[in-house]
């Protein structure tokens, strides 16, 4: 065998191994690369992610869920806890109020879901102690209701008094909360309109608004708020419950004519109120058994009633009631002796937009609406005024 390798062949097998090892380092270059952009890409922040963590005393260990709210309920994601500890990731292309579930007998907490990081910290011995950080729109709804505890605050006390002078039969006493109570209330609604109006596009703003500012809806003062609203905003149930049921508001706005209806009184009479009362100013009051502001606002309305009854005035109570039985025992506990009728097609929300109670309309003798949602003092003045 031949051991001798010319200096040309030696040339030129180095030559291939060089450029052999200077392929492979192209290549490994290349893969090199590569495997850095696909790094830089998977690494990348995606803008639609979100991130919830959080530490919940009392937990221990169980599942918590994060429930979509506009598909009927539907859990997005379903996690094991341990020791109250836990972290959520995903992504969502819009910004929406989720529901973070703790198991299956607490209440949900509410999160301003968008793209970011959140917090949730809190005891389930104390739900008020929950709170969810985090976000432009989390911390939107959180100044709120920070905002709000005060007059919460005050509403409570002076309900507490209003019981207990309930109790003692003073009735002097009960007039000058009631008006107390009413002046809160008429305080804690303009505060709200305050606060959308500064964040007009905001999801924050339309939940208030579906949630808290329908129940006694300033159509002039919401419709420049409404009209602001993002696009996917205007897409969410609370953008199409507040567009829906203020179109309906339009139709029924102080200065138009009061929609005509007829229902079925208690005995099963049939009432049309624009035949039954026609010439005399009428107040249609908006209630059911079930409901408690309405059972507590029923004492009142008893004395602004016998007050006023006569010649010129009347009253007719329309219930949402499902159940004729409870709301013929409500009729007789609460001594309404005003005719009451019952509202089995949906009339009160569909063609005067009720979607709070206790909620009403007052009526001149020409069928034209004159005022809406007055209650207490306010209503007896108005009435004094209108009937003297």
């Amino acid at each position: 065998m031949d051991f001798k390798i010319q200096l040309a062949d030696l040339i030129r097998v180095c030559d291939g191994i060089i450029v052999n090892l200077y392929a492979k380092k192209i290549i490994m270059k290349k893969i090199f690369f590569l495997m850095l952009v696909l790094a830089t890409i998977s690494c990348k922040p995606d803008k639609n992610a979100f991130v919830i963590q959080g530490k919940i005393d009392g937990l221990g260990d169980t599942q918590i869920y994060l429930i979509h709210p506009e598909e009927e309920g539907e859990i997005v994601d379903t996690l094991q806890v341990k020791n109250g500890s836990f972290r959520i990731k995903g992504t969502i292309e819009n910004p929406n109020v989720y529901l973070l579930a703790f198991g299956e007998q607490y209440a949900p907490l509410e999160i301003m879901l968008e793209p970011g990081k959140f917090e949730v910290k809190g005891d389930l011995k104390d739900i008020n102690s929950l709170l969810a950080t985090g976000g432009t729109l989390q911390n939107q709804y959180n100044n709120f209701i920070d905002e709000m505890i005060p007059l919460n605050d005050e509403y409570s006390a002076f309900y507490e008094k209003n019981i207990e002078a309930k109790q003692n039969k003073d009735t002097i006493l009960m007039i000058d909360i009631e008006g107390k109570l009413d002046s809160i209330k008429d305080a804690y609604y303009d505060k709200a309109y305050s606060f959308v109006e500064k964040i007009p596009s905001s999801i924050v703003s339309a939940k208030i608004i579906s949630e808290i500012l329908m129940s006694n809806p300033d159509v002039d003062r919401l419709l420049p708020i409404v009209e602001k609203f993002d696009e996917h905003v205007k897409k969410t149930s609370f953008g199409q419950r507040i567009s829906n049921t203020l179109n309906v508001i339009k139709n029924t706005r102080v200065g138009s004519v009061a929609p005509v209806f007829t229902m079925n009184d208690i005995e099963g009479n049939q009432i049309n109120f624009s035949e039954a009362y026609k010439g005399k100013y009428l107040l249609i009051d908006f209630w059911a058994s079930w409901c408690g502001p309405c059972r507590e606002e029923n004492p009142r309305m008893v004395r602004i009633y016998n007050k006023f009854k006569g010649k010129k005035f009347e009253m007719l109570g329309v219930s949402i009631d499902n159940n004729k039985a409870q709301w013929k025992k409500a009729v007789e506990e609460d001594m309404l002796s005003w005719t009451q009728v019952i509202d089995e097609n949906n009339i009160s929300s569909k063609d005067y937009g009720v979607i709070a109670i206790p909620a009403n309309v007052l009526v001149d003798p020409n069928g034209t609406i004159i005022a809406k949602n007055v209650f207490g003092k306010k209503l007896e003045d108005l009435l004094l005024e209108v009937l003297k």
